[in-house]
Order: C-alpha cells, then sequence, then structure tokens
C-alpha cells in the first residue's frame, strides 16, 4: 500500500508504507501550479526501480536537467528542459 505525503503545498509524495521506499508522487487538487500545468493534475511520477525489466513505455523527454550534477552527461537525443515543459 502506497502512503502519501504531502512534502510540499499541495504536491504528494508516496511511499511504500511497509519498507519506506519511493514509489510515486502526484499533484493535488491544491497544487499551486495547477492552472499553470493543468495536463500534470492527471498524471503520476513513478520511480524507475518499481517497474519490471521492460514496462512497454519509453522515455519522452529529460525534465529539469538545469539542477543535475555537472558530471552527468544525457547522452541521447530526447528533448531536455530546465525545468517542467
Amino acid at each position: 500500500m502506497i502512503q502519501y505525503f504531502e512534502s510540499t503545498p499541495g504536491y504528494f509524495r508516496g511511499f511504500c508504507s511497509v519498507c519506506g521506499s519511493p514509489i510515486a508522487n502526484k499533484a493535488g487538487p491544491n497544487w499551486p501550479f495547477a492552472s499553470a500545468y493543468p495536463e500534470t493534475m492527471h498524471e503520476m511520477g513513478i520511480a524507475l526501480g518499481t517497474l519490471d525489466d521492460d514496462p512497454g513505455v519509453r522515455p519522452e523527454r529529460h525534465i529539469f536537467v538545469g539542477s543535475k550534477a555537472s558530471w552527468f552527461e544525457i547522452t541521447d537525443d530526447l528533448p531536455q528542459h530546465d525545468g517542467l515543459p
């Protein structure tokens, strides 16, 4: 079972209620950026480590690359965004 905690106003992070592993995150109805990013209200972020070997989906883009580690090199041709696209 996933237990959600409000990490910032209106945004929730979900953890395994048994071991505490991060599982998912989602925006709640009072998220301050909901009007600017309405499509995100129906999306969830899923920790990739929770997926099977081949989940049947592929990445579409890289987000928050403006705050990635300077030593990390993105080597594919997917679109990159400094923050939310």
